[in-house]
């Protein structure tokens, strides 16, 4: 062997030392594979790292923070539900990363001249999880029981009905025009289900789904987790990721726990935003936000008892302070509402005041309404800390003005079973979400009055014939200006009759391991597992 002349002496010992090294340790792995095979050829259970490549994986664990109410898609309102339904259904319409709206179920679909109709041809050969294929029977079946629901009025209460043209062609007929129609079919409210299963139990359809999406249900123990797996013969190809775990953990502090010590590989941060933080600081997760659709608002029950009198309404109206709200219920991670909208849709009046915030004259409107010595009332909210910590903010701001709030947190299912669809509550502090970009969505569902008294979403029992007329124009017309002064003028009357009290709109987040890709926060809370890979 030759090298330099001036090589030095204390570098050919190193390499001499490093010679003994590696032959030391040769010597012992030669020796300790001898032992091995004399033991009878047992193999560790792990290869030893760096010498072979592990598995790729294949499952995502991800976080809920409370039990599935209902597999149903057309049996739920709840927006968290949903988010199971996107990966056991498919509609006709789908929506891409980038927000565009693509055929899914249907390959192509045609607009009549006057807007009032669309024609969609049947996607063939696509099969549902029992290996049924899915007919034109199916669709016109799946359509006409979303109309029929009181759950899916948000997204079809312009649809008249769906007829059969052809064995590959279906017709969806709307009351009128609608300009957002093709975003309410992206909606898992309309999602495509087997006519023949579902009508036979539609109770058990509800424990044990039948889609067309890329997962099938495997597995459910409430209080513990939902097992998804991979459906092979999905219409688009079976999905990167073979199963979907899906952990129940309402506390947000083990969830965040869980996060960092890889029992999860994604999840929704706490909407209190307490440990925003913690992720964006740890080098192997990824914090991701959005713009939220949805404004935080304080409901009143129009309906019956002491919020029925207008004065109490607006006294809570004057008593809120949106910033010291904000800061203790989300640590500032919001930015204050006024208008009756939710921010995002483009009809917003940006620049919209409520009604001013004046202490003296709350307490006025609570002696007025005739409490000179205050009054009780309860606040019953889902049991979730974007829900509690706000309620726990506006008790000390309404104690001011002699309300003495009682806040009853309530198992999420049971608030929507109790205050949202039985109408059983004084006050809440809720969300109201929306799925497609259009004011329409967060106003006539909530709003009004067809779909009061059980029928739909108007959980507040809204009954005012002006705003009824606002919402109907609104959504009928073609004219964007026009429909903007009519929801302007829905704004104002929902201020002066203090209806409810609009308070937020915070941001939509998403936390996942790094190694975890597709993974974006959505403002719809739309999630679609098949885009995500490792």
């Amino acid at each position: 062997m030759t090298g330099p002349r001036q090589q030095d002496s204390k570098f050919r010992e190193r390499v001499k030392s490093m010679k003994r090294l590696t032959s030391l340790v040769a010597a012992l792995l030669i020796m300790s594979l001898f032992l091995a095979a004399c033991s009878g050829g047992a193999t560790p259970e792990t290869p030893p790292t760096g010498l072979e490549e592990g598995p790729k994986k294949d499952t995502i664990v991800e976080r809920a923070v409370a039990d599935q109410q209902t597999f149903d898609p057309f049996g739920t309102a709840d927006i968290n539900d949903q988010r199971i339904h996107y990966q056991i259904f498919d509609s006709l319409m789908r929506q891409e990363p980038d927000g565009s709206l693509v055929p899914a179920l249907c390959t192509d679909y045609k607009f009549n001249e006057t807007g009032d109709e669309i024609t969609f041809t049947i996607r063939e050969g696509v099969k549902f999880h029992n290996g049924d294929v899915m007919t034109a029977d199916d669709v016109v079946f799946s359509l006409n029981t979303a109309i029929a629901s009181g759950f899916t009025s948000k997204v079809t209460s312009t649809m008249d009905r769906a007829e059969k043209v052809d064995d590959k062609t279906v017709k969806l007929i709307l009351k009128y025009p609608f300009a957002p129609i093709l975003g309410c079919l992206v909606s898992s409210s309309c999602a495509i289900v087997p006519q023949k299963v579902y009508e036979a139990d539609k109770d058990a359809f509800g424990r044990n789904p039948v889609g067309a999406g890329p997962y099938m249900l495997k597995e459910v123990k409430p209080g513990e987790k939902i097992v998804l797996e991979a459906f092979s013969d999905y219409y688009r190809g079976e999905a990167p990721i073979k199963n979907l775990v899906v952990r129940i953990i309402v506390d947000d502090a083990a969830a965040l726990m869980a996060l960092e010590s890889g029992e999860l590989d994604l999840m929704q941060p706490s909407q209190a935003y307490t440990d925003r933080d913690a992720i964006i600081n740890n080098p192997n997760l990824v914090y991701y936000e959005a713009e939220q659709a949805c404004t935080f608002l304080v409901a009143f029950n129009n309906v019956k008892g002491v919020f029925t009198d207008k004065r109490l309404r607006e006294a809570v109206a004057r008593a809120i302070d949106r910033e010291e709200l904000i800061l203790g219920a989300v640590n500032g991670m919001a930015t204050p509402v006024e208008a009756g909208l939710v921010p995002i849709t483009p009809q917003y009046p940006h620049g919209f005041k409520g009604l001013e915030y004046d202490l003296e004259k709350a307490k006025q409107l609570v002696i007025d309404a005739g409490y000179p010595n205050g009054l009780d009332v309860t606040m019953r909210v889902i049991a979730a800390a974007n829900y509690t910590k706000p309620a726990e903010v506006l008790q000390a701001q309404l104690k001011k003005i002699g309300i003495n709030v009682k806040i009853e947190p309530m198992e999420r299912g049971t608030w929507f079973d109790v205050a949202y669809a039985g109408g059983d509550y004084e006050m809440t502090f809720y969300a109201h979400a929306i799925s497609v970009n259009d004011a329409d969505f967060c106003s006539y569902p909530f709003l009004h009055s067809s779909e009061a008294d059980g029928k739909g979403n108007n959980y507040m029992g809204i009954k005012n014939a002006e705003l009824d007329e606002c919402l109907e124009k609104a959504r009928t017309s073609q004219d964007e200006a026009e429909r903007k002064a009519y929801y302007l003028r829905a704004c104002e009357i929902i201020r002066d009759e203090s209806l409810f009290v609009p308070c937020y709109t915070g941001r939509r987040t998403m936390a996942a391991v790094k190694e975890l890709k597709g993974v974006q926060a959505d403002p719809w809370m739309r999630y679609y597992k098949y885009n995500y890979s490792w």
